[in-house]
C-alpha cells in the first residue's frame, strides 16, 4: 500500500498547529483545540507538495469547551478550493473484532523538529470498543518506543497499517502514562453529521443516512427532549440510551444509527422518525419523515411483513399454544378465500390531566408488528379530525390485505358513532361507509385473563361457518353477574335490544364484555332503555334481521358484513330510517391486535 497523501499539516498565525486530513475534495478535520480562536488557517500536505498552501477557514466546531477532558473536540475545515487528492476511507465499527489483537495504527503528525515534513508514530488501542467517557478510545505505544505522538499530532488521523482505513483521530497525548486518546469515526460523526455517511453503519446505507440528515436539519429544535422520544422509539427492553441527553436531534438519531441493529419487528430508527414526524407542524415535512420511515423499515423488514391469513394464527407475533410455537410457517390460504385483514388501530384515553383532554393514538398492524402512525392529546372537541386525518397516513403504510379500522375506547364511550364520523358531513361519506370499523372495549385490552379467554374463544370460532346470536331482549330476566356465566358458554354474537345508555344496560353491556364476548352488535337507535317492553319493538326488530344477515356467515367476517350494512343505510332513502342505520359492532380478536402497548403520554403529565 502506497503512503496517503490526505495527510495535512495544519497553520495558522505563522505557527505549525497541529494535524488534520482530508474527509472530502474540499474539506479538512481536525481538533477544534488546533485551531482554538482561529477563523481561518491554512492547510499543507506531504505528500502532495504541489498544492503547495492551501488557505481554508473554520466552518465548523464541536462543543469543545477548552479543557483538556471536554467532549466535543472536533472542527471542520473548508478549504477555499477542492483538490485532486483521494480522501480518507473510514474503517467499518471498531475495526477489529473482541477475540483478535488489536490493529496496528499509523499516524501522522507534525511534532518538534519534524514539522516540515512530518512523522509517524505507531499505536493500537487499548480495547476494541471499550470507550471512556462515551468519547474516547485509549491508545498505547505500538512496540513502546519510537515516536511519540506528542504536540503535532492533534488533529491526525489513525490509520490501520495493513488496510490504510482510519478509525478515528488523535485527540491528545499524556508524557507522564504515554497514552494517547482517539476520537472513534462513530464519535466523530455525532459532532459533524456531513461524516455520517461516510462511517460504515451495518443497519444504515449511506442514502439513508444523507436523507434523514436532510429533514434533521429541517427540523430544527423539538418541543419536546429528545432522550424522551428515544426512549419511547426503542422500547423497555430497547438498547441503553445515552450517557449523557442528546444535545440535539441529530446526536439521538446517530445514537440509534450506530448502537442499534433493525431486528424481527423492530426498526428503533423508523420509530424515532415517526415520532420526530409526529412533531412536525409543516404537513411536507411530516410527510417526508413518515415515508423515509417506512422505506427505511421495508428495507430490513419488507419481505417479513407478509400477513398470514386470518384462519392462521401469527406464528412470529402473539405466542399462542406450544404447539403453535413449533410451527415455521403458516399455510397458504384457499384462492377463494378473503384477503386478510389490516387493523388500523385507534386508541382513545381520557387524560388525568384535564376533564376536557383526551389522550389519542393511532397505529398500523402489519405481520403481528405494531407501526405507529401519530400519538397526541388533545381536547374531545378535535379528537374527530384529528383522528380522521391520522387514519389517512395510516392507510400509506399498509402494503396488503383489507383494512380494517378499530377504535379502542373507554367503555362509557362504546356508544359513540364514530363509524358516522366525517370531515364535512352530506359532503363526503361516513368512516363506516369507507372501510369496516369495529369498536374495541380499551378497558379489558389491558386485561390478560380476558385477553387469554378470547384467544380460546377465537380458535372455536374460527371452525364455525356460521355466527349464532345470542339475543339479549329488553326484558331479559338475567342481573349482570348471572347474563356474565351466561356468556362464557357462547360461542357466537351478542346482540342486545336496548343500547348501553342507562344504568341497567350499561352493567349488562359490561357483563357481556367481561364474560368476555368477542362479538357484541346493538343499534344506538334501539328500544329506549327504561320503560317497560312488550318485545315487538324496534331492538327486537334490530336483533331479527342481524341473525338473518349473520347467522350462516363466519365471525371472521362480521366486520365486512356490517360494512356492506352500513353502506346499505347510507343509501337507503325510504320514508323510515334503515333498520341499521346506527348499528354497532364490538368484534376483537386480539391475534389482529397484538402488542398492548401503554400510551407514551403519562395521564396527568
Amino acid at each position: 500500500m502506497g503512503s496517503p497523501a490526505w495527510h495535512v499539516r495544519v497553520d495558522g498565525a505563522g505557527l505549525v498547529l497541529g494535524s488534520g486530513f482530508l474527509v472530502a475534495a474540499d474539506t479538512v478535520l481536525t481538533c477544534a483545540h488546533v485551531v482554538e480562536d482561529l477563523t481561518d488557517a491554512t492547510v499543507w500536505f506531504p505528500g502532495a507538495p504541489g498544492l503547495g498552501e492551501v488557505p481554508a477557514r473554520v466552518a465548523r466546531r464541536g462543543p469543545w469547551a477548552g479543557g483538556r477532558t471536554d467532549p466535543g473536540d472536533v472542527a471542520l475545515l473548508t478549504l477555499d478550493r477542492p483538490v485532486s487528492v483521494p480522501p480518507i476511507a473510514f474503517a467499518g465499527p471498531e475495526g477489529v473484532g473482541e477475540d483478535r489483537e488489536p490493529p496496528r495504527l499509523v499516524a501522522y503528525g507534525f511534532p518538534e523538529g519534524y514539522a516540515r515534513e512530518g512523522a509517524q508514530t505507531e499505536l493500537r488501542t487499548t480495547s476494541a470498543g471499550q470507550l471512556i467517557h462515551d468519547e474516547w478510545q485509549q491508545a498505547e505505544y505500538w512496540k513502546g518506543y519510537g515516536q511519540e505522538p506528542s504536540h503535532g499530532f492533534s488533529g491526525a488521523a489513525a490509520m490501520r497499517a495493513a488496510d490504510g482505513a482510519v478509525v478515528g483521530m488523535v485527540a491528545s497525548y499524556d508524557p507522564v502514562v504515554r497514552n494517547a486518546r482517539i476520537i472513534p469515526a462513530r464519535i466523530l460523526a455525532r459532532y459533524v453529521p456531513a461524516l455520517a455517511a461516510l462511517v460504515p453503519t451495518p443497519g444504515c446505507s449511506p442514502e439513508e443516512k444523507r436523507g434523514l440528515l436532510e429533514l434533521v436539519e429541517r427540523a430544527g429544535p423539538l418541543p419536546v427532549p429528545v432522550e424522551r422520544l428515544l426512549a419511547a422509539a426503542t422500547g423497555p427492553l430497547g438498547p441503553a440510551l445515552p450517557p449523557a441527553p442528546p444535545r440535539d436531534l441529530w446526536q439521538g438519531v446517530w445514537h440509534l444509527v450506530t448502537e442499534t441493529t433493525p431486528g424481527r419487528g423492530r426498526v428503533p430508527l423508523a420509530e424515532l422518525a415517526l415520532r420526530v414526524a409526529d412533531l412536525m407542524d409543516d404537513e411536507e415535512l411530516r410527510r417526508a419523515f413518515r415515508a423515509w420511515a417506512r422505506e427505511h423499515r421495508e428495507r430490513h423488514q419488507g419481505a417479513r411483513h407478509a400477513l398470514p391469513h386470518d384462519d392462521e394464527p401469527r406464528h412470529e407475533a402473539a405466542p399462542f399454544a406450544p404447539h403453535d410455537r413449533a410451527r415455521t410457517r403458516p399455510a397458504a390460504p384457499a384462492p377463494d378465500d378473503p384477503p386478510p385483514w389490516a387493523p388500523i388501530l385507534v386508541e382513545v384515553r381520557r387524560s388525568g390531566a384535564d376533564g376536557g383532554t383526551v389522550i389519542a393514538e393511532v397505529s398500523v398492524y402489519r405481520g403481528g408488528d405494531r407501526l405507529l402512525v401519530s400519538q397526541r392529546r388533545l381536547t374531545a372537541a378535535r379528537l374527530r379530525g384529528w383522528v380522521l386525518d391520522r387514519i389517512d397516513e395510516a392507510y400509506e403504510e399498509i402494503v396488503d390485505g383489507r383494512p380494517l379500522i378499530a377504535f379502542a375506547l373507554p367503555r362509557s364511550w362504546l356508544n359513540k358513532d364514530v363509524d358516522q364520523w366525517t370531515r364535512r358531513r352530506g359532503k363526503e361519506p361516513p368512516l363506516g361507509c369507507s372501510s369496516p370499523v369495529v369498536v374495541l372495549d380499551h378497558d379489558r385490552r389491558s386485561k390478560g385473563r380476558q385477553q387469554f379467554a378470547l384467544k380460546r374463544v377465537w380458535e372455536e370460532l374460527d371452525l364455525q361457518d356460521g355466527s349464532p346470536l345470542h339475543r339479549v331482549a329488553c326484558a331479559t330476566p338475567q342481573g349482570a353477574a348471572q347474563l356474565s356465566v351466561l356468556l362464557q358458554d357462547v360461542r357466537g354474537a351478542v346482540g342486545f335490544a336496548r343500547p348501553p345508555t342507562a344504568s341497567r344496560e350499561r352493567s349488562l353491556y359490561g357483563a357481556a364484555l367481561d364474560a368476555p364476548a368477542p362479538i357484541v352488535l346493538w343499534p344506538r337507535n334501539g328500544c329506549p332503555p327504561g320503560g317497560p317492553c312488550a318485545g315487538a319493538c324496534s331492538g327486537s326488530g334490530f336483533l331479527d334481521r342481524i341473525a338473518e344477515r349473520i347467522s350462516r356467515l363466519p365471525p371472521a367476517e362480521l366486520p365486512d358484513v356490517v360494512f356492506r350494512l352500513r353502506k346499505e343505510a347510507f343509501l337507503h332513502e325510504g320514508p323510515e330510517p334503515h333498520w341499521a342505520a346506527q348499528l354497532s359492532l364490538v368484534w376483537e380478536d386480539p391475534r389482529r391486535f397484538p402488542e398492548v402497548r401503554p400510551l407514551r403520554h403519562s395521564p396527568v403529565g
